[in-house]
C-alpha cells in the first residue's frame, strides 16, 4: 500500500511538470476595411502631391510651374535620350480635367564616361483645390537603394523649387550613400520640385537607384523608414 501511493504521486508530478513546460498562445486578433471611396479626379480637392512635367502634358501652366523641360531630351553628341516613364495616376488637374500626377517615376539616362548635369529631367509638385487643404506640405528625400558605385565617383540629385523670381536651390541627395536623407522642404501649395542629376561616371555599366519621397502636412514630422 505504501509503494502505490508513491507511485500515483509520481505520475501526478510528471503531469503537472508537463503542463507547466508546454507552449500557449493567447490569441487576440485584428480586422479592417478600406474604403477607397474616389479615383484620381477626387484627389484634387483635398490636395494631392505628385511628380509631372509640363513637357508631355499641356495645359497646367496654369496650376502648376512648367517643369520637366528635359524630359525625353537627346544626350549631347549621340542618338540616346533621356527617358521617364510615369507609374500610376493619383491626380486630375483640374479635378474636371485632364492632366496628371503620378505616383512615381522611372527616368533612364543613357551618357558616357565623364561629368554630365542633367537639369530639369522632371518635377514633383503639390496641387489642391480645396481652400482648407494644408498652405503647404513637407517632403523628405531618402536614398533607399543603390549600386551607383558600380559606375560613378559621384551621383547627386539636385532639388529646387519654385519662387517669384525663379528656382531657388533647397536639397541635395548622394545617391551614393543608400540612407542618407535631406531635411524638411517645404513645398507651398500650388508649386513644384525641379529635378536635376549630376554624374561623375567613371566606368561602363550599369547603375541603379530609388529614391524615396515622404510628405507630410504636419512640420516636424520626420518620417523614420526601416
Amino acid at each position: 500500500m505504501v509503494n502505490r501511493r508513491i507511485l500515483l504521486l509520481s505520475v501526478g508530478l510528471v503531469a503537472l511538470l508537463a503542463v507547466v513546460n508546454a507552449t500557449v498562445f493567447t490569441y487576440r486578433w485584428l480586422t479592417g476595411t478600406v474604403y477607397v471611396y474616389g479615383g484620381p479626379e477626387t484627389a484634387a480637392v483635398h490636395g494631392c502631391v505628385g511628380f509631372y512635367s509640363t513637357a508631355d502634358q499641356r495645359g497646367l501652366e496654369g496650376y502648376l510651374p512648367e517643369v520637366g523641360t528635359n524630359y525625353n531630351a537627346s544626350v549631347l553628341g549621340t542618338s540616346a535620350t533621356i527617358e521617364v516613364t510615369p507609374g500610376d495616376i493619383v491626380c486630375l488637374i483640374p479635378s474636371t480635367g485632364n492632366n496628371k500626377l503620378y505616383e512615381s517615376i522611372s527616368a533612364l539616362f543613357n551618357v558616357t564616361v565623364g561629368s554630365w548635369y542633367i537639369q530639369d529631367f522632371y518635377g514633383f509638385g503639390y496641387y489642391a483645390e480645396s481652400e482648407t487643404a494644408p498652405d503647404s506640405v513637407y517632403v523628405y528625400l531618402r536614398v533607399e537603394s543603390t549600386n551607383m558605385s558600380l559606375v560613378a565617383t559621384n551621383a547627386t540629385l539636385i532639388v529646387f523649387r519654385n519662387t517669384t523670381t525663379g528656382w531657388e536651390f533647397v536639397a541635395s541627395l548622394d545617391l551614393l550613400n543608400a540612407g542618407e536623407m535631406t531635411s524638411a522642404i517645404s513645398l507651398p501649395v500650388n508649386s513644384s520640385l525641379r529635378l536635376d542629376l549630376y554624374i561623375d561616371a567613371s566606368a561602363t555599366g550599369t547603375g541603379a537607384f530609388k529614391v524615396g519621397f515622404y510628405v507630410t502636412p504636419e512640420a516636424g514630422e520626420t518620417p523614420t523608414p526601416p
